[in-house]
């Protein structure tokens, strides 16, 4: 099987090497192939980072084709490492070429996201802080994230993480050592007797670790807050349903937040309150979400709370900078009309200059806070990243 696989790798670099300039439908098709017959196998599998669609030439039919190739990799029941694999290229798919993906195309990527979503190896896509990312989701997509809202799961998505579990599991030391302490205790002892044992060991533990992986699979908190940005308010119960399970349970800070989150976007005025109340602190609000909400009253909290403050904010692991010139420079990218002396200039280099200007358009927001018009699209460029 190591020889096979060496040489399916061979086979496939060398085939790589030639096709780098061309990325079209055969290119692509190809290593879809060669890939899959690497994954082929029941021992687990490390996935190979080789299906860049940066420099695809082609077109949406052919994209369709392939997309159809993928839906059979979550479609067969042989071979775990190919659900995982099938993530890994509707990943690749999404986002190494998302200008030349045909909303037609994005709509097909985003259903099969969704209909696998409960299946081991699920690599995220979903981005609840573009507003344009609403026209991805049909009307397919949406009773799909119903379903998984309500945690409504298959015995098909079991299966899966039982193939999984198997592969992981497969051939492991300490099953057979377990085995023999086991066998210790029969009379009869044999190599075949140890098997048997070891075989049974092997589904036992299978079938706890599937089970355990499978209730853990849960909606993800980026997902939840799609819900509010597609404006489902038809999910509203399950939503406060969710919220107070999760509550009750430490470990579900970010899923809690989320709800909340939903659950504001949908018009819910108690947990809009709640976020201005207790989570518009910088550290726990990013910029991303005036995008999400577009509420011009978060914005202006977010500044009364923020901007005093003497807190410091991590730029990176050695790095930080005051809250005041953070919040300021959060809110910089989503104010309309700002005067030209005001702009933010991200040629300047020097922290004195960058808190000046802070302080000014500061100033000049208080001073004209009545006339203030907020623009949600944050297409200003602004420099540090938070």
């Amino acid at each position: 099987m190591k020889k096979s696989i060496l040489i399916f790798m061979c086979i496939w670099l060398v085939y790589d090497s030639y096709a780098q300039i061309r990325r079209d439908y055969e290119f692509y098709n190809h290593r879809i192939d060669s890939l899959q017959t690497i994954y082929s196998t029941e021992h687990w599998h490390e996935m190979i980072h080789a299906n860049y669609f940066e420099d695809s030439n082609s077109t949406s039919n052919e994209k369709k084709k392939l997309i159809t190739k993928v839906r059979k990799l979550f479609e067969q029941k042989e071979y775990a490492n190919l659900y995982r694999y099938g993530h890994r290229i509707i990943y690749d798919m999404w986002y190494m070429s998302p200008g030349k993906n045909s909303p037609e195309i994005k709509q097909m990527l985003m259903e099969l996201y969704l209909q696998y979503y409960f299946y081991p190896g699920t690599a995220q896509i979903i981005n609840s802080y573009d507003p344009d990312s609403k026209s991805y989701y049909t009307k397919k997509a949406k009773k799909r994230i119903i379903e998984i809202l309500e945690n409504k799961k298959t015995k098909a998505e079991y299966n899966a993480y039982l193939l999984c579990s198997k592969s992981e599991l497969i051939n492991p030391k300490y099953l057979w050592t377990e085995a023999a302490q086991l066998m210790k205790q029969r009379e009869d002892r044999n190599e075949r007797i140890l098997k048997q044992i070891r075989d049974s060991l092997l589904t036992e533990h299978a079938h706890q670790y599937a089970q355990s992986f499978f209730e853990s699979s849960q909606i993800d908190p980026e997902l939840i807050k799609v819900i509010g940005l597609l404006d489902m308010k038809e999910c509203i119960p399950v939503l406060k349903q969710n919220l107070q399970s999760c509550i009750q349970d430490d470990r579900k800070e970010d899923e809690t937040k989320a709800y909340r989150y939903a659950l504001a976007k949908l018009g819910d005025t108690e947990q809009r309150q709640y976020i201005l109340d207790n989570l518009i602190d910088i550290w726990e609000f990013t910029r991303r979400n005036f995008a999400y909400f577009q509420d011009d009253a978060m914005i202006w909290k977010y500044i009364e709370v923020n901007y005093p403050s003497d807190k410091k904010v991590s730029i990176n692991s050695v790095y930080s900078m005051p809250a005041s010139f953070m919040t300021i420079n959060d809110v910089y990218p989503y104010i309309r009309n700002i005067p030209k002396d005001l702009e933010h200039s991200t040629d300047e280099r020097d922290d004195e200059i960058w808190f000046a200007w802070a302080k000014s358009l500061y100033e000049w927001l208080m001073a004209n806070k009545d006339k203030i018009k907020f623009d949600y699209d944050g297409e200003k460029e602004w420099f540090w990243g938070h």
